[in-house]
């Protein structure tokens, strides 16, 4: 190769000497984004996450914990009520009584609606971003004993997805799906407990972590379920889990059915905004939220998505390997994104997650360029980037999108430019094409007056057929690998 890459001969010590700097590169890349607007910035009366967040720590601090699910005079759901599990609020809770003490008024019950103050910006960008700690040393963890080249961490550190919405756009995914991979960790290295005390720690974080149990359950149990001694570490597992639920839970059992209720909002509706999703694609042609009703489409929805990641369960509950729990929990989180009820654009973070792990595909792929070997997972980052951009755009997240984008894109062609004549990376390319035509349309072509949501339609078309084909091939590659 010409370019200044390492090539997939690069050494250990190679690989050594340019990991703190691909870290420092992540972290500066993060805090460079985190100048950005954030979601409803200056935009009364609801504002956006960053308000919804900085509200939670509000009623947390102010309320007593039995009133912090329920609707009062001081609590009204309506206006970013706590929706997530336990540990979110306790993080709420602490990160409340830090910023009661850095300034009261941050937090004052009623009167600190719509803070938006430079200090308090700082701040709650300091708390996101100390917090990513828990996301980005397991995902170096992991790829970094599987890399035979540098290019791996490289992709890695300049991935936009994620830092876009916690950094940007304002969330803290970072926790949850770091608690996750972190779990990943511990199961690889054949420690059950933590590995499952810290995924029932993600699950009681955010909820939508239910989308990688599935693969959980059936990875712990394949190997055990047959055997005495096998049976004996199912039992410290599910003493584990239990423990752990009971200790999220204990202080809540008195609101647990607000809790629950707050925490699977099925009268949301089906899908909210544009989403990349079947039921988003379906919804073009036939509007089936006028056709059935609430009740039927939970239950279809819910058919639907076991439907769709049963069977790669199944094939990991036959062949418990590392690299098929990988693919097994790429598979459920993407078989919910497409069929679950309820999904947000912000939720291809989770599939997302372990897709990224297959940047070092060596194990599988050892005769093949590297790169190459590793595109659907490069491929399938950038569609992912893509898909959220309606929300990007409405959060004022244009320039970062776009320097976030154009930086991670640069990376591929320095890897991928010897190899343009590969089909796969030909039809990468294309697809990239198509994403920026649809860019300069928006810009350049006024939607009909008819049609004004058209773009945001064609973005979520796009992407779910995208979506489509890559839950076909990550199933494919479970069963063939």
């Amino acid at each position: 190769m010409a370019n200044k890459i390492p090539s997939s001969s690069c050494s250990h010590s190679l690989k050594s000497q340019y990991m703190i700097p691909l870290i420092l590169l992540a972290i500066y890349i993060r805090i460079s984004i985190s100048f950005s607007p954030h979601s409803g910035q200056s935009k009364p009366p609801m504002y956006g996450d960053y308000e919804a967040q900085r509200h939670w720590q509000e009623v947390t601090v102010n309320l007593p914990l039995d009133d912090w699910y329920r609707n009062t005079t001081d609590n009204d759901l309506q206006y970013w009520g706590l929706d997530y599990p336990p540990l979110t609020a306790l993080h709420s809770h602490v990160m409340g009584h830090v910023a009661q003490r850095i300034n009261q008024s941050w937090v004052q019950l009623h009167e600190s609606r719509g803070q938006e103050s430079y200090e308090h910006r700082v701040f709650m960008r300091f708390t996101v971003l100390i917090s990513e700690v828990l996301h980005l040393a397991p995902l170096f963890l992991l790829l970094y004993p599987s890399s035979t080249s540098i290019y791996p961490l490289i992709l890695l550190a300049v991935n936009p997805s994620q830092a876009l919405i916690d950094h940007g756009h304002f969330q803290y995914n970072n926790i949850s799906l770091g608690l996750t991979l972190l779990a990943v960790l511990a199961l690889k290295h054949s420690h059950l407990c933590l590995g499952s005390s810290l995924f029932c720690l993600a699950i009681n974080y955010k909820q939508m972590s239910l989308y990688h149990a599935l693969p959980f359950f059936f990875f712990i149990l394949g190997p055990r379920y047959n055997s005495l001694s096998g049976i004996r570490e199912l039992i410290k597992v599910g003493v584990t889990v239990i423990v752990t639920f009971g200790l999220c839970w204990f202080p809540f059992v008195p609101t647990g059915q607000e809790v629950l209720t707050r925490m699977f909002p099925f009268n949301r509706g089906l899908f909210e905004d544009k989403v990349a999703n079947l039921w988003c694609t379906v919804s073009v042609l036939v509007k089936v939220r006028d056709l059935f009703s609430r009740a039927v489409l939970v239950k279809c929805a819910l058919f639907l998505t076991l439907v769709s990641v049963l069977p790669s369960q199944l094939l990991l509950f036959r062949e418990s390997s590392h690299y098929k729990f990988l693919l097994a929990l790429t598979n459920s989180a993407l078989g919910f994104f497409l069929c679950s009820f309820h999904v947000h654009e912000k939720t291809i973070l989770i599939p997302l997650t372990t897709i990224v792990l297959f940047y070092s595909d060596k194990e599988r792929h050892a005769g093949k360029e590297g790169v190459v070997a590793a595109l659907p997972a490069v491929w399938f980052t950038t569609i992912a980037t893509f898909s959220m951009w309606p929300l990007l755009l409405k959060d004022g997240l244009c320039v970062p999108y776009l320097a976030g984008m154009g930086l991670y894109l640069t990376i591929c062609y320095i890897l991928l430019k010897d190899q343009l004549r590969n089909k796969l990376v030909l039809l990468f390319v294309f697809s990239v094409i198509g994403c920026v035509v649809l860019h300069v349309l928006e810009v350049l072509v006024s939607p009909p007056v008819r049609y004004p949501h058209i773009y945001p339609t064609l973005n979520a078309l796009y992407s779910a057929g995208h979506f489509s084909l890559f839950f076909c091939y990550f199933n494919y590659r479970q069963i063939v690998d």
